[in-house]
């Protein structure tokens, strides 16, 4: 027939395609739950969420032309619609374009078969990665602990994120594969139905697909149902407009003019014009009820409810069996790398992650000072539950809406991967607390990103509820890890901190009928620390005739006379267990039940907590760890600065009287990570090596040290010996108090300016150093000629300030003047802050930086390492002032080169480094890069391939490219 195709305009089948360019998880989603439809699709997707399938060409910009829809593809669609047999073997077909779409598929990267896991990368990985990422998962599949040191710019950070993250779903996968293997064989009603492992073993990725495992399809409109009596076979499906199908001859497939006519609906009780042209049309019968929908079938009901009932439980297991990975780092800027670094994985969005932070930083509620010593005083004190008002959602509410409205914050409402920052300004925008969401994040969460000393302190890890066992713990930037443990365990308590504490509790204990539960453990807190006040009155006279060194008389104890003083005032190791287990309830009651503990601030809880801590170190384990500790009586003067207050304008401070426990052995602290499944310590420093196995007390069998990817031709390392007057640099304490010595630093300096473009970075061991140098070079003149060369900064001591100049800094090191930045070994500039570029195209160090031996720990150290050389193996202390001075001087090194494509240059300022005994402990890369390398101020200055020509050189290469 040649009559165009006429549809009347009731019928609910008709939906014209909307045009567009992407498909929607909406609609996928209604495509999986209703009949098979012509693709749905809209333009109000983001252009990430673009999908190419091998049938599908969709474009990905959105603002090319909408693809053109003929009219006769518009009368296609429709039959289709209408007579999805007669489509059938279309919709077969093209059935990829009508998948559904949940997620959005990630680009698949550089795949690599490393150790037997397959890890995704998003770049082509360098060799020294690959390294890498085979110890991490050796490391992980061994349970053993592993030492990486890993120059910066090669890639350290993606190949740990990449390699753990990569063996954790890994194991994910098989965990569920095998217990959904177990269920299977243990239901005989799942023996023998296909893709009941994968339904069981994948429950986040699809929901079950009853079709697939019971061959119980939905029917298709038109299509006959498994359900339908025999009586009804030739009945269409229930709801269907018509009584009886349609003859194929109605329509035709094709009309003249390939238009698709739509009747208007006809009115009831009339009839078609005798006059029409069209007398044979269809015509649309009243709508009639078909029969009921057929209930599901209960054995299937019961099928699959067990397949929901076992994703769960599989679920819940592979949470719970596969370990969780904590990612510690120094410092939340350093973190916020790598988070960067996590966004760019394959696995961002496959693993959740969260970032634990203190209150200092995550807390959003405006602090004031007039009211409240610190912020964890007023998040404790706005955080007091009462009777919520009726309206309310909750029974009980606080004063603080974030906290309350916390649960606002998941990883439902977050993106993927987000750092600090990004948390607090969703918090704040959903005006919920990123505090505690963070926290409560981290039960579900499989990598847990937060500063490095969350894992390392015992009080910190038990607050945030941190529990080790059998989890990977990777520390980043881990060179000062045994400074770090000594820290952690070496605590000071002051007399005034005791007595402000014994008036808070004392107030406390005047509610005994408001508080009678609380009553016997807070008698005994403060019964100790009653005996700890006179404990400090009376060891006040050891003090009398002790000099005074930087405004402090101190006094030590063989720790054996120490502890029996404590038990001189009841406070020793007798009565240890009674304090502790009170001092336990009362840290759990402050942190849960604050108001029943009223007045009391938070520097009361953390001084309960510090004389746990403390004398748990020296009693714990039948005193192992007795001998590991130094107790020091000190007595310190009025402060370094004098307070003011609005009722006097200077008021002196009085001396203060506190005992210092310091630790001299990392181990103590370190033990507590020793439950971990796997512990890897890395950095672009580690170097030494050799004192991390004994400091630590652990054994760690895999080590790993590649070189650097950056090319030879890109570094020029060398070593200066001499003045320009041709005096030796020897650039020790004694050496850089001379005059002559200090002016030859000064020339070196200068010349390495004006040939250097943008940025120099000068590192020295002291700010007592730069500032003796500043003020000879202001009366030499040279100071002015550095300053009229490039701008000259100082870092500075004050965060504040600190942050300031850094940011001239950079500033001016992008332009034609370049700059000048002098800081110290072990400051905020040397320890992991990122110098990339023209921001540090050369280094320069100058002297090797041992620590200062006479600072009480230091000495103490060095007094503890020989008496114990030989029985716990530990380094003499000559070699351990060594290690630690390296450790410092690779750091600083660092900052040259920060990528492949960077470059620059290290000057090493000191005669000594001629000789091989202070060249063995630099790095690897560094050695690599030395070689002889060695100068005289004249051969720096006038020899073939000097630091004049690679600065040249390499200036000419980046003007070229």
């Amino acid at each position: 027939m040649s009559s165009p195709v006429e549809i009347s305009d009731d019928d609910d089948s008709f939906e014209a395609p909307v045009p567009s360019k992407r498909i929607t998880r909406s609609a996928a989603a209604s495509n999986k739950r209703n009949k098979p439809v012509v693709d749905e699709v809209s333009s109000d997707v983001d252009s990430d969420k673009t999908i190419d399938y091998s049938d599908t060409n969709l474009t990905s910009d959105d603002d090319s032309e909408l693809p053109e829809v003929t009219l006769t593809s518009k009368k296609n669609a429709v039959i289709k619609n209408l007579f999805p047999k007669s489509a059938k073997s279309g919709m077969a077909s093209g059935s990829s374009a009508n998948m559904p779409v949940y997620f959005k598929p990630k680009v698949p990267g550089f795949e690599k078969m490393i150790g037997g896991v397959t890890v995704n990368l998003p770049v082509e990985p360098y060799g020294c990665q690959i390294a890498l990422m085979f110890k991490v998962i050796t490391a992980i599949n061994k349970g053993q602990n592993c030492l990486l040191e890993s120059p910066t710019g090669s890639g350290k950070t993606l190949a740990l994120l990449c390699a753990a993250l990569a063996w954790q779903q890994h194991m994910r996968n098989r965990t569920a594969t095998d217990l959904a293997q177990k269920f299977q064989e243990s239901h005989p009603e799942l023996r023998g139905k296909e893709n009941v492992v994968e339904q069981i073993a994948s429950p986040k990725k699809s929901c079950v697909d009853l079709g697939k495992l019971f061959s119980f399809n939905k029917p298709s409109f038109g299509e006959k149902s498994i359900y339908e009596k025999p009586s009804d076979l030739d009945a269409s499906s229930s709801g269907v407009k018509r009584t009886e199908p349609l003859s194929p001859d109605t329509f035709e497939e094709t009309s003249s003019n390939g238009l698709v006519t739509i009747h208007k609906k006809r009115k009831l009780n009339t009839s078609f014009d005798s006059d029409s042209t069209s007398p044979d049309l269809p015509s649309t019968p009243e709508k009639t009820t078909g029969p009921p929908e057929p209930e599901t079938p209960e054995h299937v009901r019961r099928l699959y409810n067990l397949i929901t009932s076992l994703q769960i439980r599989t679920s819940m297991l592979v949470d719970s069996s596969v370990p969780t990975i904590y990612y510690g780092a120094r410092t939340h800027k350093q973190l916020q790398q790598v988070i960067k670094e996590f966004k760019r994985t394959f696995y961002c969005g496959e693993a959740k992650m969260t970032i634990l932070a203190s209150r200092e930083y995550a807390c959003i509620r405006e602090f004031d000072k007039q009211l409240w010593k610190t912020k964890n005083d007023m998040c404790r004190g706005c955080t007091k539950t009462h009777t919520a008002p009726p309206d309310a959602p909750t029974k009980t509410a606080t004063n603080c809406k974030p906290f309350d409205n916390q649960k606002a914050l998941h990883h439902g409402s977050l993106p993927a991967a987000f750092d600090l920052e990004e948390l607090v300004a969703i918090g704040e925008s959903l005006v919920a607390c990123p505090y505690y969401a963070a926290r409560s994040m981290a039960a579900a969460a499989q990598i847990v990103f937060c500063p490095y000393n969350y894992l390392i302190e015992p009080g910190i890890r038990s607050n945030m509820q941190i529990d080790v066992r059998d989890q990977i713990i990777i520390i980043d930037e881990a060179h000062n890890i045994e400074d770090i443990c000594r820290d952690a365990a070496t605590q000071t308590v002051t007399r005034d901190e005791i007595q402000a504490a014994i008036k808070e509790l004392t107030q406390v204990a005047q509610y005994r009928y408001a508080n009678q539960d609380v009553i016997s453990y807070i008698d005994i807190l403060l019964k100790t620390l009653k005996f700890w006040d006179d404990w400090f009155a009376n060891q006040l006279p050891l003090l009398t005739n002790k000099p005074i060194n930087n405004n402090e008389a101190v006094h030590t104890w063989q720790v054996q006379h120490f502890v029996q003083t404590l038990n001189n005032h009841n406070i020793g190791m007798e009565h240890f267990t009674e304090f502790s287990e009170s001092a336990e309830i009362f840290c759990r009651r402050l942190r849960e039940a604050p108001e029943t503990l009223y007045g009391v601030t938070q520097a009361t809880g953390t001084l309960i907590e510090t004389l746990q801590m403390v004398l748990g170190f020296l009693f714990r384990q039948d005193a192992k760890y007795l001998d590991d500790f130094v107790p020091a009586l000190v007595k310190t003067g009025g402060g370094d600065e004098p307070r003011y207050s609005q009722f006097s304008q200077h008021t002196q401070d009085k001396e203060t009287l506190s005992l210092r426990l310091l630790c001299m052995n990392p181990a103590v602290i370190f033990e507590g990570l020793k439950e971990a499944k796997c512990i890897i310590l890395a950095s672009g420093t580690l170097t030494p090596l050799i004192s991390l196995h004994s400091e630590l007390a652990t054994e760690f069998p895999l080590q790993v040290s590649p070189n650097h990817v950056i090319p030879p031709d890109r570094v020029w390392i060398g070593s200066l010996s001499t003045c320009p007057n041709g005096r030796r640099l020897e650039c020790n304490s004694r050496g850089t108090d001379q005059p002559d010595i200090q002016d030859g630093l000064g020339q070196a300096i200068l010349w390495v300016t004006q040939v250097t473009p943008s940025g120099v970075l000068c590192f020295l061991p002291s700010y007592a150093l730069i500032n003796k140098l500043v003020k000879r070079w202001r009366e030499t003149g040279l100071w002015m000629q550095l300053s009229q060369t490039k701008r000259v900064f100082v870092e500075s001591r004050n965060v504040r300030d600190h942050n300031d100049i850094m940011e001239d800094y950079y500033k001016y090191s992008a332009n034609a003047e370049g700059a000048l930045l002098f800081a110290v070994y072990r400051g905020k500039v040397s320890e992991g802050m990122d110098f990339k570029d023209h921001q540090a195209r050369a280094v320069i160090t100058i002297g090797v930086p041992y620590p200062n031996t006479f600072d009480m720990a230091v000495k103490e150290k060095m007094k503890y390492n020989d008496k114990y050389a030989a029985q716990r193996k530990l380094l003499s202390s000559r070699e351990w002032l060594r290690v630690q001075a390296y450790r410092a001087l690779n750091q600083a090194v660092g900052r040259c080169v920060r990528h492949r494509g960077d470059w620059g240059a290290v000057l090493l300022v000191d005669a000594r480094f001629e000789a091989p005994y202070y060249t063995h402990h630099l790095s690897k890369w560094v050695k690599n890069f030395l070689g002889n390398n060695h100068h005289t101020y004249e051969s720096l200055v006038n020899s073939d391939h000097s630091l004049e020509d690679f600065m040249r050189a390499m200036t000419l290469r980046d003007e070229e490219d």
